[in-house]
Protein backbone atom coordinates (compact mmCIF):
# COMPACT_ATOMS: atom_id res chain seq x y z
CA UNK A 1 0.00 0.00 0.00
CA UNK A 2 3.35 2.61 0.01
CA UNK A 3 1.55 3.68 -3.23
CA UNK A 4 -0.90 5.42 -1.87
CA UNK A 5 0.58 6.93 1.53
CA UNK A 6 1.43 10.31 -0.12
CA UNK A 7 -0.89 13.56 0.06
CA UNK A 8 -1.10 16.25 -2.27
CA UNK A 9 1.27 18.51 -2.15
CA UNK A 10 -0.69 21.02 -0.12
CA UNK A 11 -1.21 19.04 3.33
CA UNK A 12 2.21 18.81 3.61
CA UNK A 13 2.64 22.72 3.77
CA UNK A 14 2.25 24.91 6.83
CA UNK A 15 2.32 22.30 9.18
CA UNK A 16 1.17 24.23 12.24
CA UNK A 17 -1.78 24.35 14.36
CA UNK A 18 -4.51 24.24 12.30
CA UNK A 19 -3.18 20.79 11.17
CA UNK A 20 -3.20 18.83 14.51
CA UNK A 21 -5.37 16.36 14.44
CA UNK A 22 -9.10 17.25 16.28
CA UNK A 23 -11.49 14.96 14.96
CA UNK A 24 -11.83 11.81 13.41
CA UNK A 25 -15.19 11.45 11.54
CA UNK A 26 -16.29 7.86 11.21
CA UNK A 27 -18.63 6.04 8.63
CA UNK A 28 -20.15 3.27 10.23
CA UNK A 29 -21.44 0.22 7.68
CA UNK A 30 -18.52 -1.03 6.35
CA UNK A 31 -16.08 1.28 7.26
CA UNK A 32 -15.91 1.03 11.47
CA UNK A 33 -17.99 -2.38 11.74
CA UNK A 34 -18.00 -5.13 9.63
CA UNK A 35 -21.72 -5.24 8.48
CA UNK A 36 -22.54 -7.27 5.17
CA UNK A 37 -25.22 -9.53 6.68
CA UNK A 38 -27.10 -6.91 7.85
CA UNK A 39 -26.07 -4.77 4.65
CA UNK A 40 -27.48 -7.47 2.71
CA UNK A 41 -30.98 -7.91 4.17
CA UNK A 42 -31.43 -4.31 3.68
CA UNK A 43 -30.31 -4.44 0.21
CA UNK A 44 -33.33 -7.78 -0.33
CA UNK A 45 -36.05 -6.17 1.83
CA UNK A 46 -35.36 -3.06 -0.71
CA UNK A 47 -35.82 -5.46 -3.48
CA UNK A 48 -38.90 -7.13 -2.04
CA UNK A 49 -40.59 -3.39 -1.39
CA UNK A 50 -40.40 -3.23 -5.18
CA UNK A 51 -41.90 -6.76 -6.03
CA UNK A 52 -38.05 -8.71 -6.41
CA UNK A 53 -37.16 -11.74 -4.68
CA UNK A 54 -33.85 -11.26 -3.75
CA UNK A 55 -30.74 -12.61 -5.40
CA UNK A 56 -28.26 -14.92 -3.61
CA UNK A 57 -25.66 -14.16 -1.01
CA UNK A 58 -23.00 -14.84 -2.99
CA UNK A 59 -24.47 -12.93 -6.20
CA UNK A 60 -24.90 -10.03 -3.52
CA UNK A 61 -21.15 -10.06 -2.24
CA UNK A 62 -19.80 -10.14 -6.11
CA UNK A 63 -21.78 -6.63 -7.11
CA UNK A 64 -20.77 -5.41 -3.38
CA UNK A 65 -17.24 -6.05 -4.01
CA UNK A 66 -17.11 -5.20 -7.30
CA UNK A 67 -19.25 -1.30 -7.05
CA UNK A 68 -21.96 -2.85 -8.82
CA UNK A 69 -24.92 -3.14 -6.69
CA UNK A 70 -27.01 -0.58 -9.30
CA UNK A 71 -26.94 -3.96 -11.53
CA UNK A 72 -29.61 -5.62 -9.49
CA UNK A 73 -31.89 -3.06 -8.86
CA UNK A 74 -35.39 -3.61 -10.55
CA UNK A 75 -36.21 -2.54 -13.79
CA UNK A 76 -37.88 0.69 -13.59
CA UNK A 77 -36.49 1.86 -10.25
CA UNK A 78 -34.01 4.59 -10.72
CA UNK A 79 -30.98 3.90 -8.29
CA UNK A 80 -32.16 7.39 -6.31
CA UNK A 81 -35.49 5.57 -5.47
CA UNK A 82 -34.50 2.15 -4.47
CA UNK A 83 -31.71 3.72 -1.83
CA UNK A 84 -33.32 5.70 -0.28
CA UNK A 85 -35.67 2.37 0.92
CA UNK A 86 -32.64 0.85 1.34
CA UNK A 87 -31.03 3.14 4.01
CA UNK A 88 -34.71 3.43 5.76
CA UNK A 89 -34.31 -0.56 6.26
CA UNK A 90 -30.79 -0.70 7.39
CA UNK A 91 -30.76 -2.22 11.04
CA UNK A 92 -28.01 -3.36 13.41
CA UNK A 93 -27.91 -6.83 13.87
CA UNK A 94 -24.89 -9.01 12.93
CA UNK A 95 -22.04 -6.66 12.97
CA UNK A 96 -18.75 -7.26 13.85
CA UNK A 97 -15.61 -5.07 14.70
CA UNK A 98 -13.18 -3.82 11.85
CA UNK A 99 -9.29 -5.19 12.39
CA UNK A 100 -7.33 -2.46 14.59
CA UNK A 101 -10.51 -0.18 15.18
CA UNK A 102 -10.61 -0.89 19.09
CA UNK A 103 -7.21 0.08 19.38
CA UNK A 104 -7.11 2.62 16.57
CA UNK A 105 -10.09 4.27 18.91
CA UNK A 106 -8.26 3.71 22.65
CA UNK A 107 -5.27 5.69 20.79
CA UNK A 108 -7.32 8.66 19.30
CA UNK A 109 -8.62 9.07 22.76
CA UNK A 110 -5.36 9.12 24.15
CA UNK A 111 -4.30 12.41 21.83
CA UNK A 112 -7.30 14.08 22.87
CA UNK A 113 -9.05 13.59 19.16
CA UNK A 114 -12.87 13.54 18.85
CA UNK A 115 -14.65 10.81 17.56
CA UNK A 116 -17.91 11.00 15.11
CA UNK A 117 -20.16 8.95 13.46
CA UNK A 118 -21.77 9.78 11.09
CA UNK A 119 -23.57 6.86 9.13
CA UNK A 120 -25.34 7.17 5.60
CA UNK A 121 -28.40 5.42 7.47
CA UNK A 122 -31.70 6.85 6.92
CA UNK A 123 -32.56 4.69 10.17
CA UNK A 124 -32.21 6.49 13.51
CA UNK A 125 -29.26 6.80 14.94
CA UNK A 126 -30.06 4.89 18.07
CA UNK A 127 -29.38 1.21 16.19
CA UNK A 128 -26.38 2.04 16.39
CA UNK A 129 -25.76 2.95 19.45
CA UNK A 130 -27.13 0.00 20.40
CA UNK A 131 -24.40 -1.71 18.71
CA UNK A 132 -21.45 0.22 19.87
CA UNK A 133 -22.87 -0.77 23.25
CA UNK A 134 -22.75 -4.15 22.02
CA UNK A 135 -19.31 -4.05 21.04
CA UNK A 136 -18.14 -1.73 24.37
CA UNK A 137 -16.83 0.87 21.72
CA UNK A 138 -19.49 3.87 23.12
CA UNK A 139 -17.43 5.18 25.48
CA UNK A 140 -15.02 6.19 23.19
CA UNK A 141 -17.56 7.78 20.37
CA UNK A 142 -18.36 11.94 21.37
CA UNK A 143 -21.53 11.76 18.66
CA UNK A 144 -23.50 9.69 16.49
CA UNK A 145 -25.45 11.14 13.44
CA UNK A 146 -27.35 9.44 10.59
CA UNK A 147 -29.38 10.73 7.69
CA UNK A 148 -32.46 10.25 10.21
CA UNK A 149 -31.02 13.66 11.69
CA UNK A 150 -31.25 15.52 8.40
CA UNK A 151 -35.20 16.29 8.25
CA UNK A 152 -34.81 17.36 12.30
CA UNK A 153 -31.92 19.29 11.79
CA UNK A 154 -33.36 21.09 8.94
CA UNK A 155 -30.49 19.88 7.02
CA UNK A 156 -30.34 19.03 2.79
CA UNK A 157 -28.51 16.75 0.50
CA UNK A 158 -26.66 17.80 -2.20
CA UNK A 159 -26.72 14.51 -3.53
CA UNK A 160 -27.47 11.11 -2.41
CA UNK A 161 -25.75 9.81 0.80
CA UNK A 162 -24.65 13.36 1.27
CA UNK A 163 -23.20 13.70 4.51
CA UNK A 164 -21.55 16.84 4.61
CA UNK A 165 -24.44 18.84 5.79
CA UNK A 166 -24.55 16.33 8.98
CA UNK A 167 -20.48 16.63 9.53
CA UNK A 168 -20.69 20.40 9.45
CA UNK A 169 -23.47 20.28 12.37
CA UNK A 170 -21.30 17.80 14.18
CA UNK A 171 -18.42 19.89 14.05
CA UNK A 172 -20.22 23.30 15.36
CA UNK A 173 -21.75 21.17 17.85
CA UNK A 174 -18.33 20.10 19.27
CA UNK A 175 -16.57 23.62 18.93
CA UNK A 176 -14.07 22.12 15.64
CA UNK A 177 -13.09 24.11 12.90
CA UNK A 178 -9.88 22.68 11.73
CA UNK A 179 -7.80 19.43 11.73
CA UNK A 180 -10.68 16.94 10.45
CA UNK A 181 -10.34 13.66 9.36
CA UNK A 182 -12.79 11.61 7.68
CA UNK A 183 -12.69 7.73 7.02
CA UNK A 184 -15.41 6.10 4.82
CA UNK A 185 -15.52 2.82 2.37
CA UNK A 186 -17.71 4.68 -0.41
CA UNK A 187 -17.38 7.66 -3.07
CA UNK A 188 -20.29 9.62 -1.15
CA UNK A 189 -18.07 9.86 1.86
CA UNK A 190 -15.01 10.94 0.14
CA UNK A 191 -16.86 13.84 -1.67
CA UNK A 192 -18.97 14.93 1.54
CA UNK A 193 -15.11 15.15 3.37
CA UNK A 194 -13.87 17.36 0.99
CA UNK A 195 -16.70 19.69 0.44
CA UNK A 196 -16.19 20.28 4.18
CA UNK A 197 -12.47 20.99 3.88
CA UNK A 198 -11.46 17.52 5.19
CA UNK A 199 -8.89 15.06 4.70
CA UNK A 200 -10.09 11.52 3.41
CA UNK A 201 -8.86 8.14 4.12
CA UNK A 202 -10.52 5.22 2.14
CA UNK A 203 -10.81 2.29 3.79
CA UNK A 204 -11.91 -1.14 2.22
CA UNK A 205 -11.11 -4.69 2.63
CA UNK A 206 -11.71 -5.26 -1.08
CA UNK A 207 -9.38 -4.10 -3.28
CA UNK A 208 -11.74 -3.56 -6.44
CA UNK A 209 -13.48 -1.02 -3.86
CA UNK A 210 -10.41 1.19 -3.41
CA UNK A 211 -9.40 0.84 -6.55
CA UNK A 212 -12.71 3.07 -7.20
CA UNK A 213 -12.24 5.62 -4.51
CA UNK A 214 -8.54 6.06 -5.97
CA UNK A 215 -10.32 6.75 -9.37
CA UNK A 216 -12.36 9.59 -7.48
CA UNK A 217 -9.29 10.86 -6.29
CA UNK A 218 -8.45 9.59 -2.82
CA UNK A 219 -4.88 9.34 -2.09
CA UNK A 220 -4.94 7.93 1.13
CA UNK A 221 -6.19 4.21 1.11
CA UNK A 222 -5.94 1.51 3.52
CA UNK A 223 -7.29 -2.00 4.43
CA UNK A 224 -7.93 -1.75 8.19
CA UNK A 225 -7.52 0.38 11.07
CA UNK A 226 -4.02 -0.70 11.22
CA UNK A 227 -2.80 1.01 8.00
CA UNK A 228 -5.08 3.85 8.77
CA UNK A 229 -2.97 4.90 12.01
CA UNK A 230 0.21 4.53 9.75
CA UNK A 231 -1.02 6.86 7.01
CA UNK A 232 -1.92 9.52 9.82
CA UNK A 233 1.45 9.09 11.29
CA UNK A 234 3.38 9.28 8.07
CA UNK A 235 1.53 12.08 7.08
CA UNK A 236 2.23 14.37 10.18
CA UNK A 237 -1.37 14.15 11.66
CA UNK A 238 -0.39 12.09 15.01
CA UNK A 239 2.83 14.55 15.49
Amino acid sequence: MAEHTLVDIELHENRNDKQRLRVIVLDYDQTLVDNTVDFYEAYCGAMRYYGTSCLLFNDFLELLRTNNLDRAIPRGVSPEEFFRVFRRLYLSRHSSLQPGVREFLVLMKAFNVKIIVVSGRETPSWYIVWDLNRHGLMEFIDDVLTLNDMTRLGLEENFLFDKSGLIKYALGKHGVSSGVVCIGDYVTDYYSCISIGGVFIGLNKYSERNSELEKAGVKMLARDFHEVLVLLSQNGFLA
